[in-house]
């Protein structure tokens, strides 16, 4: 399971990384258009999972302003295993 969770990390890394790239230096055609799409979907979704965890994350000493970065970079993959210690 944990090559998974890393193969999922390299992956949004990744991904985070186009996002980020497509921001300063746009990429012509739809593929730009898409990028920015799923990045500012991600964006909002891994920002509610921070808002619904936080509490639960407060309550085992998680909710700094690093644990709010990675959040925004892995989502559930960096909070579900702080739930499980």
């Amino acid at each position: 399971m944990n090559k998974f969770i890393a193969f999922n990390k390299l992956i949004l890394l990744g991904f985070w990384l186009a996002f980020i790239v497509n921001v300063f230096l746009p990429l012509a055609g739809a593929v730009g258009q898409w990028i920015m799409w799923i990045g500012a979907a991600m964006f909002a979704v891994h920002l509610i999972e921070f808002v619904v965890m936080r509490k639960e994350l407060q309550r085992r000493g998680h909710s700094g302003s690093m644990d709010f970065v990675w959040i925004m970079l892995w989502g559930i993959l960096y909070w579900k295993p702080l739930l499980r210690e």
